[in-house]
């Protein structure tokens, strides 16, 4: 009986030479996906925050603010870095739209993460100097002024609000409330003070409400600027800190405010990392990539989390020997590090 081979089949050459040209391209090309990992996490306690005319206090342990690398708005993503992030844990890869609306032009993009940053060491310091009894005069100024704003040509950054629409400005939640009611299209009196060749004017300006333009907002009236926060405060507070943007280091910049200018020993000798946008009142406020900045910690050898209570829902794994304690405010997070070693904490 004749023996029966298996069929064999053979490409030719011009077939596996497409195919691979076709594999070569699709590795090489941009994709729409970002990606992000956990940063490192920097000691605040060391020269990054620096406090002058005061007396400050030595510090027995490290605090860790903690990032996430994200790929820039504008830096292309190739097709063999996504499948190296998408095997590579615990790196996450993910729609560039669901990071970057697609509408925002990126510069615009790392500019506001910038000024979120640059707000959040006000909005620090704020905090940490009040919860500490210090008397703290606020300053809400014009920081931006969209391209669609009829303001354009009227305000001018750096502009301080002191009224909008008659209503003096107290807390930056009444400059929205000052024109809630009105519609687009209608005109409010916007007062402003402002630096002119060295000397401090008022200025009236009537500004036309524009329709929010926003991703994601909602079909409501804006002045379309954004509004920086800013504070005169009776103790001179710098952070030496570049390269990093966005809210979130708000939490543990104000806790090292604090350390640094208590006698109270809060770290103990211990590693503390944390993050959470807060308030001048000490609120603090959900962030994005929790889980990337607790691997993070963890690899600096951190032992204890302060996470925003707010973002609980988005904890799903922590990383062995380190404990998450969920705070809503400055005034908990301090609490939580006066607290014995032994004490068992709620958990999200």
């Amino acid at each position: 009986m004749a023996r029966i081979s298996p069929l064999q089949y053979r490409w030719p050459f011009i077939a596996k030479s497409f195919f691979f040209l076709l594999l070569i391209v699709t590795l090489a090309a941009p994709i729409p996906y970002v990606f992000f990992k956990p940063g490192i996490p920097n000691n605040v306690m060391g020269s990054l925050i620096e406090i002058n005319d005061a007396q400050t206090y030595d510090t027995n342990g490290k605090l860790y603010i903690t990032s996430i690398l994200v790929t820039n708005p504008d830096t292309p993503v190739l097709g063999a870095e996504t499948l190296y992030n998408w095997a590579v844990g615990p790196h996450v890869v993910l729609p560039r739209e669901i990071i970057y609306p697609p509408a925002v032009p990126g510069q615009r993009i790392e500019r506001d993460s910038r000024s979120e940053m640059a707000g959040s060491k006000i909005t620090a310091t704020a905090a940490a100097l009040q919860y500490l009894g210090y008397e703290i005069e606020r300053v809400y100024f014009i920081s931006q002024i969209r391209d669609y704003s009829k303001a354009n040509g009227i305000l001018r950054r750096g502009d301080r609000i002191l009224s909008v629409d008659g209503a003096p400005i107290k807390n930056i939640e009444e400059i929205r409330a000052a024109y809630a009611d009105r519609k687009i299209g209608e005109k409010i009196i916007i007062k402003v003070e402002r630096e002119v060749d060295g000397e401090t004017v008022v200025v009236d300006g009537e500004i036309e409400l524009v329709a929010n333009q926003e991703v994601g907002g909602e079909s409501r009236p804006a002045i379309g600027v954004l509004v920086g926060t800013s504070a005169k405060f009776p103790i001179d507070v710098d952070f030496n800190i570049r390269g990093v943007g966005g809210p979130s280091a708000g939490l543990v910049f104000a806790i090292g405010i604090v350390e640094k200018l208590s006698p109270e020993d809060l770290l103990r000798g211990r590693k503390i990392a944390g993050t959470g946008a807060i308030s001048p009142d000490g609120v603090v406020e959900g962030i994005g990539g929790i889980e990337e900045k607790m691997i993070g910690a963890s690899r600096r050898g951190a032992t204890i989390f302060l996470a925003p209570r707010e973002n609980c829902p988005d904890i799903k794994h922590v990383p062995d020997g380190l404990k998450v304690i969920p705070v809503s405010t400055l005034s908990e997070a301090i609490a939580a590090l006066r607290a014995p070693d032994n004490f068992r904490f709620p958990t999200c």
